[in-house]
């Protein structure tokens, strides 16, 4: 039987595969010095942080993580955002790369995939910065200050990834945009293609040049640009969400895109999940999408873990058991 990690390969490659990959099972995220430049945590007894574009996060008790401050905008308006905002210039970071090379060693003998992480993409940061009304607002009726804004967002992406490429040569970047809500995209497929397409295409495109590989994290309903996703390069969607017809794309998409997620985490990562509900719909996903042979059985976030603790012990025990004993024993 393959390992998890040949079996991930594999599948990128189109082939067939023995075995069922088991979510994050394969992978380990390498934490870096860039991404901490990016995104510093908050510090101890603090509960705001700023990021490398000025925007301040806050730490709610009881949230699972930060959330950018409506009320603290970096930019109030997009026609001043070049006089308001510092652009950050990554390849002046003076960069240690001793822990990157440990965490992508001992990942390796672990037998895992080691995967750079950068959680905070092009389209998230422009209304972070902007604030989410305005920005889905500017993005039509300011277009031009818009794309300079993009434009600068992606420069800056460029650099970090070029950055992890020259320091520890991850095998595969863990990128996060988040494009829409469950149901639709925030914006109209047209518009996501004039700012975002080709940014994103040069950022994979350089990516797989230098022989490593593109997760993109969106748990988002990106049905109406699924195939846009697999012309630019992604070669693993993960957040694929259940909204999305799966299979469909499965069927329908030309290419080798994977889909990783499927899980409603409305159904099993709650304070009320039981240990049936968590089988019920791991097995559900695991039958309408693994026979497409593109279907990575996953929660739909873009980390390993879970809101509610144990959560992702239950659900990779159960997916343990179909490696076992087949999903035509469910």
């Amino acid at each position: 039987m393959m390992t998890q990690k040949e079996a991930v390969y594999a599948l990128m490659a189109g082939k067939k595969i023995d075995t069922i990959i088991n979510g994050w099972e394969p992978f380990r995220l390498v934490f870096d010095e860039i991404i901490i430049g990016c995104n510093p945590p908050a510090k101890e007894g603090e509960t705001t942080s700023v990021d490398c574009w000025g925007v301040t996060f806050r730490y709610e008790e009881g949230q699972p993580g930060g959330m950018p401050s409506e009320e603290v905008l970096a930019c109030d308006y997009i026609t001043e955002w070049k006089e308001q905002l510092k652009v950050p210039d990554v390849d002046q970071w003076d960069v240690h790369w001793e822990s990157a090379w440990a965490q992508r060693d001992a990942a390796h003998a672990d037998d895992k995939i080691a995967m750079s992480f950068l959680p905070c993409g092009v389209f998230e940061e422009a209304h972070h910065i902007l604030g989410f009304e305005e920005a889905l607002v500017d993005f039509l009726v300011e277009p031009e200050d818009m794309h300079d804004l993009v434009d600068a967002l992606f420069e800056h992406k460029m650099k970090c990834v070029k950055r992890q490429m020259e320091g520890w040569k991850p095998d595969g970047f863990l990128i996060h945009d988040d494009w829409g809500s469950k149901e639709n995209l925030l914006l109209p497929p047209d518009v996501w293609r004039e700012y975002f397409k080709e940014g994103y295409r040069k950022i994979f495109q350089y990516i797989h040049e230098h022989g490593s590989f593109v997760m993109l994290h969106s748990d988002s309903h990106n049905e109406l640009i699924a195939a846009d996703m697999e012309e630019i390069g992604v070669d693993i969607w993960q957040g694929a969400l259940p909204s999305v017809d799966i299979a469909g794309l499965e069927a329908k998409l030309p290419g080798k895109m994977l889909f990783m997620g499927g899980f409603d985490a409305g159904v099993i990562d709650r304070v009320d999940t039981t240990e049936e509900d968590i089988r019920m719909e791991v097995c559900r996903a695991c039958k309408e999408y693994l026979p497409g042979g593109k279907y990575i059985p996953c929660i739909t976030y873009g980390a390993p873990g879970s809101i509610y603790p144990g959560i992702d012990d239950k659900i990779t025990k159960v997916i343990h058991e179909l490696q076992e004993n087949g999903l035509q024993n469910i």
